[in-house]
This record gives C-alpha cells, sequence and structure tokens, in this order.
C-alpha cells in the first residue's frame, strides 16, 4: 500500500514538474513575441492554476507579428492585449479577434480603456446635409 501512495506521489511531482516546464516555455516564447513587436508585457503568476498576463502593444501587429502572438491563446489563464493609441479599422479589428479568440482584446486611448469591438466607430448611410453639419431632426 505504501509503494502505491509513494508511485502516485512521484507521478504527481513528475506530472507538476513538466506543467511547470511547459507554463515557463510558453511564458518566454510569449514574452519574446511581445519584446520583438515593441510591446510591454507583467503577469501575476498563480501556478498551477494558471495566471494573469497584461500586454500592451504601441502599435498593430502585422500579420508575421500575429503568428508569433498568437501562442497567447494557449497561455492558462487570463490573457489581456490592449493596443495603445491605435487607429483600428474593421478588418484589424476582425483580424485581431479571429487571430487572438482566447485573448480579452482592448483599445486605450486617453488613457481609458474599451474593449475593442468599441473601438471602431460605426458609419451610417445617412447623408451630410451641405454646410457639413448634422442636423438632428424630431420625428
Amino acid at each position: 500500500m505504501s509503494k502505491s501512495i509513494l508511485l502516485i506521489a512521484a507521478l504527481g511531482v513528475f506530472a507538476l514538474a513538466i506543467d511547470s516546464w511547459n507554463m515557463s516555455r510558453k511564458e518566454k516564447l510569449l514574452s519574446n513575441a511581445v519584446s520583438r513587436i515593441g510591446g510591454r508585457m507583467g503577469s501575476i503568476p498563480l501556478w498551477p492554476l494558471g495566471a494573469e498576463y497584461r500586454i500592451t502593444l504601441t502599435a498593430i501587429p502585422t500579420a508575421d507579428q500575429l503568428d508569433e502572438l498568437k501562442i497567447a491563446n494557449t497561455m492558462r489563464g487570463w490573457v489581456g492585449i490592449a493596443l495603445e493609441d491605435c487607429e483600428l479599422t474593421s478588418n484589424d479589428v476582425d483580424r485581431l479577434s479571429i487571430r487572438l479568440q482566447r485573448c480579452h482584446l482592448f483599445v486605450t486611448r486617453d488613457g481609458r480603456m474599451s474593449p475593442i469591438h468599441k473601438a471602431v466607430s460605426k458609419r451610417t448611410n445617412q447623408r451630410m446635409p451641405p454646410s457639413g453639419e448634422i442636423a438632428w431632426y424630431k420625428r
């Protein structure tokens, strides 16, 4: 009986060691990807439960940079990525949302953070008056 308990404990320690090594490897890959893009990263580790990762980018990642950054989708825990003072098109929002689907994406402007889907203003098909001013009419 005691040999079984010892074997189970040894396997548990071995599994935790492998998990720790794997998480460290992923964190290093993510940190290197963020650094190459020119961003900043911080984390609050809660191993073995996961961690909270906060990433700030000052430019919209290119397709190649997104390929490197998609390691963020495999991290255990919460991953927040904020794009600082970036003007996003709806194509940018779609591309980032698809490639970083497990991450929480934000845009920061003037110190205020908002979800990425609110970063692109919706355009309407209303005609603008010749004066260039928007007229509000009561219906």
